[in-house]
């Protein structure tokens, strides 16, 4: 047998290897990360834009990523006066039309969609958006360790970088 005639073997039984197939499997997903570097409060337009993304990546079969970085991270913060326990997305109702929209993309009925977009954000969680937070710009903006909502996972930069790089597709707000 020659060496090319090996070398070719060696390749095809590597090439169909249980490993090498489930990590191609792996690698067909889509992955859709989603940065939000800026505040998402009663500004309903751009509030609606973000989820209205991320719904539409959910219904094009993406995994996505919800990245809250920079002053995005102000979105998540746990309070007001008189210590309430509310983030600004919180305090932004879902429009009838958007809740139309958005059930439509996501393949449920208008009724299911909550009603605001903090509620959105762990309905969203739920069916396998990942939601993370840049650990520095929490703590930066004073909200680390205790006072961001606890449904992103905080992520230091090395943890971003993976996020990053896991992304075929990329879009910032």
């Amino acid at each position: 047998m020659t060496r090319s005639m090996l070398a070719l073997a060696m390749a095809f039984l590597l090439a169909s290897s249980p490993v090498v197939l489930m990590a191609a499997e792996k690698g067909q997903k889509k992955v859709l990360l989603v940065h939000v570097t800026t505040l998402l409060d009663r500004n309903e337009d751009r509030t609606a834009l973000v989820f209205r993304v991320v719904a539409a990546g959910l219904k094009k079969g993406r995994h996505v990523i919800l990245l809250f970085d920079a002053h995005g991270v102000a979105s998540l913060k746990i309070g007001r006066w008189f210590g309430g326990h509310s983030t600004p997305i919180d305090r932004v109702l879902i429009s009838r039309q958007d809740r139309k929209d958005l059930a439509d993309m996501l393949g449920t009925a208008p009724e299911e969609i909550p009603d605001i977009y903090g509620s959105l954000l762990a309905f969203l969680k739920g069916g396998g958006v990942e939601i993370w937070a840049s650990k520095r710009a929490l703590e930066l903006a004073g909200l680390w360790p205790d006072r961001f909502d606890q449904i992103t996972e905080p992520a230091s930069e090395e943890r971003m970088m993976e996020l990053l790089g896991r992304a075929n597709m990329y879009l910032a707000y």
